[in-house]
């Protein structure tokens, strides 16, 4: 059974590294031509591109900030004009913040909201009327645990704010063909350094016993981009090994 993505074009935002790489590749895997979108390192986002038409597809690497709504809706028209449509919407680009709330600096939040919130609003709005167009398409947001535990309560919002955008959009463009999903992985192993303290807790709450892996939350992507999810919109798809279960 194939996924039904041959042929199709994917934006990826934030896919210059990590789980945005895999889910790059992944995609190309199944058939999909891929945009490969990074905010500033263009060097990460060629080698994507490199690992894509290795695979035997198109892909194309732009380096733009998701926070600015005028450089989305030029990514977006230089994918549609080089590839001639856009079927899937892949937004993982997210800055990290470890600051609580009182230690996070009116800066720092205005660069967190920017990629976690105003982010997916952005490419979406650039990307939807192409959709539209072709009476189709799958949004698939990637969201972080916080929004669930609570963990640092300004990520938390920031995060949550990302589901509610997800239903919000799955009501309203449903109806006219557009699937909108997102996946809640805990930590991943990435292979960055972290503190074995916190990633030995994880494990020990994790009922499958191990760290989750990029390529494990890339195949949930794929999985709700495709024609096999073709009657999944609006939920969240959470790739956590059982440490939650909300």
């Amino acid at each position: 059974m194939t996924l039904g993505l041959d042929g199709k074009v994917a934006i990826v935002t934030g896919g210059g590294r990590n789980i945005g790489r895999e889910i790059c590749l992944v995609l190309a895997e199944h058939g999909c031509d891929v945009v490969v979108n990074a905010r500033t390192n263009v060097s990460e986002c060629e080698a994507v591109v490199s690992a894509v038409r290795a695979k035997g597809r198109r892909g194309l690497a732009i380096t733009a900030d998701v926070a600015d709504a005028a450089a989305m809706r030029a990514m977006v028209e230089r994918a549609a004009a080089e590839f001639g449509r856009i079927d899937v919407l892949v937004n993982a680009a997210s800055p990290r913040g470890r600051s609580g709330l009182l230690q996070t600096t009116d800066e720092e939040w205005a660069l967190l909201k920017g990629g976690i919130v105003d982010g997916p609003i952005n490419t979406t709005r650039a990307v939807v009327p192409h959709m539209l167009a072709r009476r189709g398409g799958s949004i698939v947001n990637i969201v972080g645990a916080v929004a669930y535990t609570g963990t640092y309560p300004h990520m938390a919002a920031a995060k949550a704010a990302v589901i509610g955008l997800t239903r919000g959009l799955a009501r309203e463009y449903g109806p006219k063909g557009i699937r909108v999903n997102c996946v809640v992985p805990t930590m991943i192993d990435t292979g960055v350094a972290r503190d074995p303290r916190r990633v030995a807790k994880e494990i020990e709450l994790t009922l499958l016993g191990r760290l989750g892996t990029p390529r494990e939350v890339a195949n949930a992507v794929a999985f709700l981009a495709s024609d096999l999810a073709s009657y999944i919109t609006g939920q969240a798809l959470h790739v956590n090994g059982g440490q939650l279960m909300p």
